[in-house]
């Protein structure tokens, strides 16, 4: 096998290692767990959601959201992490029967950021009385109020980024594998200096 031969196996199989790190790495914190759950229904009033991930989050970098259909945002102060948890407080009010999203957008301990959403339904909440006199309700509107936006992981610079390590990589090998050759051949023959 020639020395540009080799060069262009040791590269291609030291992209091919560096690539299929990137599924390694790419398999950062999930959700695993949350109080209330995905699509559950719950029946009694509600005062926190708790997410649990498979790692720990940066408490620095931890936002939730959870909205109502009407695009209100009931998290009442700041998230507590503990670890792999992080809890909410909802309120102040109680939250009323309805369809709730809950987004998320976390850093995880090796600083990916991860983000994520699910809905849960409170049915069957008894309401609160209303007072004698109640002021008049605009109708409420039939327009789908957008989610949060949270941005995603981007992936691909990823992808890019381990590949272009992996060519670089790679051209640290050739010139290495060159070099060596070269120094092979000038101790095999001390008279031939190669030229430019």
């Amino acid at each position: 096998m020639n020395l540009a031969t080799r060069t262009v196996m040791t590269t291609l199989v030291a992209l091919a290692f560096l690539l299929s790190g990137v599924g390694v790495a790419a398999a950062h914190t999930s959700l695993v767990g949350s109080d209330p759950a995905k699509d559950a229904s719950v029946a009694s009033p509600l005062t926190a959601v708790v997410l649990n991930f498979s790692e720990e989050v940066n408490p620095s970098f931890a936002d939730v959201a959870v909205t109502s259909a009407d695009g209100r945002n009931w998290v009442s102060g700041s998230a507590n992490v503990e670890g792999p948890r992080l809890t909410v407080a909802v309120g102040p009010d109680r939250l009323k029967n309805g369809l709730y999203t809950v987004s998320y957008r976390v850093v995880s301990a090796d600083g990916h950021p991860v983000s994520g959403s699910y809905t849960f339904t409170i049915a069957g909440v008894p309401e609160e009385p209303s007072p004698t006199t109640a002021p008049a309700r605009a109708a409420p509107s039939t327009a789908e109020p957008s989610p949060p936006a949270i941005a995603g992981s981007d992936t691909k610079a990823s992808v890019l980024t381990a590949a272009g390590a992996g060519l670089a990589l790679g051209g640290v090998i050739a010139f290495w594998q060159r070099r060596r050759h070269r120094r092979k051949n000038a101790a095999e023959h001390p008279g031939d200096e190669p030229g430019p």
